[in-house]
């Protein structure tokens, strides 16, 4: 599938297990990127080529975005997400997660472009969109705003952890 902007069209296709690496790569571009910024929610160190191997046997859908051939971008759709959502985990969802951008194609849309993308794909399964992202990262957070995502609720988690959980039907 195809997606355009006025400066940029990228495609978005299903990454197999053979693209762990380049999945890894953005996870920990991104991860390094948000240290530098003074964020705490990712830590490249916390990445390793076994979660995203993991990830592709629990069947959790990965998705490329490429730029000229040149991919820029992933995320990944599950269909359930009991250890965030609790019992508020429902099958009318789809929850995206790990979404991350190559650092050297920041400010170009690409972002939006790729979570309008996983939008149309969830609702196209009849279901609404849910997310999440550390209450710390008041960025992300009003980017998420900004998408018309409502806040539903803050998670604390025992190790000091803050997780905002977010939805759009």
């Amino acid at each position: 599938m195809e997606i355009k902007n006025s400066n940029i069209q990228i495609e978005v296709h299903r990454a197999t297990e053979e693209d762990s690496q380049v999945i890894l790569d953005l996870w920990r571009g991104s991860a390094e990127w948000l240290q530098l910024k003074g964020i705490n929610q990712w830590n490249p160190d916390d990445f390793n080529i076994n979660q995203v191997h993991e990830c592709f046997s629990k069947g959790y859908e990965f998705y490329l975005a490429r730029l000229n051939e040149e991919v820029v971008g992933t995320i990944y759709i599950c269909w359930s997400n009991p250890v965030l959502w609790g019992e508020l985990d429902n099958n009318e969802s789809g929850y995206i997660h790990r979404f991350a951008v190559n650092r050297n194609h920041i400010s170009r849309g690409i972002g939006r472009q790729l979570i309008t993308w996983a939008e149309d794909y969830i609702r196209g399964s009849g279901k609404g969109i849910r997310l999440d992202c550390m209450a710390e990262n008041a960025r992300l957070n009003q980017y998420y705003l900004d998408l018309g995502y409502k806040y539903i609720k803050l998670l604390n988690w025992s190790n000091g952890w803050k997780i905002n959980l977010y939805e759009k039907k």
